[in-house]
């Protein structure tokens, strides 16, 4: 299950997305999202309703919606502004080192993980990085899966432990 925060204007929505079924704000949605070979064009669809638009990433979690004339910008971020004000870094934190895509994620939480541990495999500018664990421990939390865009700085994955 992986939760999301999304702000779009003064409005804040935390979503939920748990194989194939989303909840926002608690409330289950009977919706398909489907992205198009097109990158950055996605059509949603619920019962006869459809709605295709366009969003283009910014950086740091910033996006820029089209939809049928409507344009509007969103920020999409993995922890509530409440989470964020209370956490800091760990040194068992692995932390993305520039704005980047997961190619792989090798770990799951509860796994026992050594120094130097392959963890994941991101992409930037056509060139994959493989990040490794930082210390020995027990994975407590992964924050990434494929194909899933991450800003510096974020958290991947954090290792209990150090």
């Amino acid at each position: 299950m992986s939760i999301y925060y999304v702000t779009v204007g003064k409005k804040e929505y935390q979503i939920e997305i748990n194989g194939d079924g989303y909840k926002i704000n608690g409330e289950a949605i009977e919706a398909v999202l489907t992205a198009l070979k097109e990158r950055g064009i996605y059509v949603l669809k619920k019962d006869l309703w459809k709605r295709e638009f366009h969003a283009e990433a910014q950086g740091k979690g910033q996006y820029i919606l089209d939809s049928e004339g409507l344009h509007g910008t969103a920020k999409v971020e993995k922890s509530s502004p409440k989470q964020r004000q209370s956490s800091s870094a760990d040194a068992g934190d692995l932390i993305s080192p520039m704005p980047c895509q997961v190619v792989s994620v090798n770990v799951h939480v509860g796994d026992q993980v050594e120094k130097g541990h392959q963890l994941l495999v991101v992409e930037s500018m056509k060139m994959q990085m493989t990040l490794y664990a930082p210390c020995d421990g027990t994975v407590t939390q992964v924050n990434a899966e494929p194909g899933m865009l991450i800003a510096k700085g974020d958290t991947l994955v954090k290792i209990e432990g150090c």
